[in-house]
């Protein structure tokens, strides 16, 4: 018998601040959180704007001066614990995406995060971290599933954290991958790049038995999933979207639904030519016909590009697309590419969610899907 992977809880973070209801009123309404860089200098940058939290607006419990992704991912994850009612964190294992950087910026390697982030919510092993860029907590959540499904254990907290740094900034500004007129337009004819944003989720992975044994009721149920790589290219990823085309169709053949039952992507939409380009040819090789009928959004167009921690920040997203019967929109989408056209959400769209599709793709190739379905 198949063990069914279920969220019955989460906690999130992002520059509209700590929780779902931030979340949901700033992403949900299409309002973008970008403003103007004041951690380090950017007068020399292609852009000044991030979608970055003020520090007089989110209250992180037992975070000292200098917030960082330790505090984030923690309150993340107690959110996280709070909601599903779970109250023996010493079961848990913890599988937590986050950034890799070079020693002179982030002296503590990332396993050590991980550590830090265990020890101060009393959680126990093992701990495991994902570093891989763009899908690094996507890739977490799946494997946080895969050892739930295996038997491995009855339950995982999964996912990620990013603050807006001073060099990944500018690594996307050398690569003049950022956009210069301040807003991210993924699918957009007049898109200029993408902009990077504060981000973080954590999600509490359980087994239907585990949630039956504790009279608990499941948030979602963690449908399919799939992780591929085209290894086209070190960094461009393939005009026709083979790897994204893959995901999408192993997650939906996981979850034993077809392309036409599917309601909802969330994109990985990151506003660049190529990626969005890339994202919409591999969407229409996987969803067929089909693609003219599932609603497709963008959301980095208000949060920003959290990097590592985008796939947990998506996943979320989605699910609170699923919860309200609201789908966000893609913000700032005037003029639609229509080389490969899609059902764009351009303004807050009423619609139930039976099944919704959250897409993630990083350098190299790699992609990674999450199906979630309603429960």
């Amino acid at each position: 018998m198949t063990t069914e992977v279920y969220v019955s809880g989460f906690g999130v973070f992002s520059a509209f601040g700590l929780g779902p209801t931030a979340l949901f009123d700033g992403a949900f309404s299409g309002s973008p959180a970008f403003r103007p860089v004041t951690r380090f200098d950017v007068s020399r940058c292609r852009t000044d704007r991030a979608a970055t939290y003020q520090e007089s607006e989110v209250d992180f419990p037992d975070a000292g001066p200098g917030v960082g992704t330790v505090d984030v991912a923690s309150a993340c994850g107690r959110q996280a614990l709070d909601m599903a009612g779970w109250r023996d964190p010493a079961q848990l294992p913890l599988i937590l995406a986050t950034k890799l950087r070079a020693p002179s910026v982030e002296p503590e390697p990332p396993a050590e995060t991980t550590e830090r982030v265990a020890d101060r919510l009393g959680l126990g092993k093992p701990r495991r971290t994902f570093v891989n860029a763009c899908c690094a907590a996507t890739n977490a959540i799946i494997h946080g599933a895969q050892l739930v499904r295996a038997g491995v254990t009855s339950a995982v907290l999964a996912g990620g954290a990013f603050l807006v740094d001073r060099q990944a900034f500018s690594l996307f500004d050398a690569a003049q991958a950022l956009a210069a007129d301040g807003q991210v337009r993924p699918f957009d004819q007049d898109r200029q790049g993408v902009l990077l944003g504060d981000g973080g989720a954590m999600l509490l992975l359980e087994s239907g038995d585990s949630i039956r044994a504790r009279g608990a009721q499941p948030l979602a149920r963690l449908a399919g999933w799939a992780m591929t790589d085209d290894a086209f290219h070190v960094a461009k990823p393939h005009a026709q979207g083979a790897g994204v085309a893959a995901a999408v169709t192993q997650a939906l053949h996981r979850s034993g639904i077809g392309p036409g039952q599917l309601t909802y992507v969330n994109a990985h939409g990151t506003g660049t030519p190529l990626n969005d380009a890339s994202e919409a040819a591999g969407l229409h090789a996987a969803l067929g016909p089909h693609t003219e009928k599932v609603y497709v959004s963008g959301t980095k167009s208000t949060t920003g590009h959290a990097l590592e921690a985008s796939g947990a920040l998506e996943s979320v997203i989605t699910l609170l697309a699923m919860r309200s019967s609201v789908l966000p929109p893609t913000a700032a989408l005037s003029r639609p590419d229509t080389h490969h056209p899609l059902r764009h959400v351009s303004a807050p769209e009423p619609v139930e969610v039976p099944y919704a599709l959250s897409l993630n793709s990083s350098v190299g190739g790699v992609n990674a899907a999450i199906l979630l379905a309603a429960t």
